[in-house]
């Protein structure tokens, strides 16, 4: 009987629940309904706005402040003015290249540091290289920047991405990266080099990153070696990035840690270029560098002042650029803790006199007993009677 009771209750529940679930979808669209009235219509999507990468909030950032007041708090009114540097007094930093640097720039414009201080003025071509000087002369583009640019502090170089091709010298083709193309290649990074000493800007060439096809990314290693050699050997300062966007076995990986140590999607669909996350981390490997060839020539407003009000002030004092006014309560002085008493033995070991070599001591030894079997013989004091660590019953 317990059993056939049981069975019972079990289909008596998978009845109940099937009722539920056809109750449930009476009001909802779905294929009986299209025949009877056709499918659902559906609104069209709004366009979504370009994506920019922000950095999400970490678990450890700071909260959004509380209504003081509802917690019975009463804090004084501030106003806060930062003063806000021109765009004339920024330093201009002149990114150059083809669409690699492109990204670049677009990284360094997102870092809000960057925003403060530069102006970053791309001047990017996305087919150009350092072959191809017939299709754009990046040597004599840099010269001519530097005579049109006012404040130009630097000069950020990232090229050779378009390089692995035939390089012509009069009627002959080079293979690329022969021996011959190799020597001619030089050539066109020492024009790059001369164009920034001869305008005196400083320059900050940005090597290749690792890519999708192995093969590219070989040869864009290469590239890498010649451009290093050459930077480095005119004084100027090479950036590496090959190995920052590869994985531990130094291949390409389209993910990796962001700025702040997400793992994010840092490359695009094609394998070579860089999603915004992408863009910010390039711009993050430039930044020390940068700074360190330029960090001279910044300048930051002043620090903002502080200045208190009295609390019986009823008008709203004039305010000028970079001051922080805060409206302070109660009397101005301020009462300082009184200096804790000294505690406990104080002995005076006297001024020590160097010694002119280590076997000859000048100074004198301690007079006290207590301090020259301390620190002469390392012997440590008598321990007081009734003390813990007076052993001396045992030898009673």
């Amino acid at each position: 009987m317990g059993l056939i009771r049981k069975l019972v209750i079990a289909v008596a529940l998978v009845a109940a629940s099937a009722l539920a679930q056809s109750a449930r979808g009476e009001g909802d669209a779905s294929v009986m309904s299209w025949r009877v009235g056709g499918a659902p219509t559906r609104a069209a999507p709004a366009p979504r706005a370009p994506q920019t990468y922000r950095a999400r909030r970490r678990y450890d950032a700071p909260r959004e402040k509380s209504d003081d007041a509802s917690l019975g708090l009463h804090l004084p009114d501030f106003a806060i003015a930062p003063a806000a540097q021109p765009e004339s007094a920024k330093l201009r930093i002149a990114v150059i290249g083809d669409s690699l640097a492109e990204a670049l720039g677009t990284g360094m414009e997102a870092d809000p540091a960057n925003q403060n201080d530069f102006v970053i003025v791309k001047k990017t071509v996305s087919a150009s290289g350092l072959v191809r000087s017939d299709f754009h002369d990046w040597a004599a583009q840099m010269t001519a920047m530097a005579r049109e640019q006012a404040n130009l502090g630097a000069f950020v170089v990232m090229l050779g991405l378009n390089d692995r091709q035939a390089l012509r010298i009069g009627a002959e083709a080079l293979e690329p990266l022969s021996e011959p193309w190799k020597d001619a290649y030089r050539k066109r990074i020492d024009a790059v080099i001369i164009a920034g000493q001869t305008a005196k800007v400083p320059l900050v060439w940005v090597g290749l990153p690792v890519v999708r096809a192995p093969k590219l990314s070989t040869d864009l290693a290469a590239i890498n070696t010649l451009i290093r050699e050459r930077v480095t050997a005119a004084g100027e300062t090479f950036v590496e990035t090959y190995e920052n966007f590869s994985d531990e076995s130094g291949a390409f990986t389209a993910t990796g840690p962001d700025i702040i140590g997400d793992n994010v999607r840092l490359r695009g669909p094609d394998g070579i270029h860089f999603t915004p996350a992408g863009q910010r981390k390039l711009a993050f490997f430039i930044d020390k560098p940068l700074r360190k060839r330029v960090g001279d020539r910044i300048t930051r407003p002043e620090a903002p002042a502080l200045a208190a009000l009295p609390t019986d002030s009823r008008e709203s004092p004039r305010r000028t650029p970079g001051e922080i006014t805060i409206p302070l309560p109660g009397p101005a002085s301020v009462s300082l803790p009184k200096v804790r008493p000294e505690v406990g033995e104080i002995r005076p070991l006297g001024e020590t006199n160097p010694a002119a070599t280590l076997l000859i001591r000048s100074n004198q030894p301690p007079q006290d007993p207590a301090t020259r079997n301390l620190f002469d013989r390392g012997l440590s004091p008598d321990a007081r009677m009734g003390r813990a660590d007076d052993f001396r019953w045992k030898d009673r």
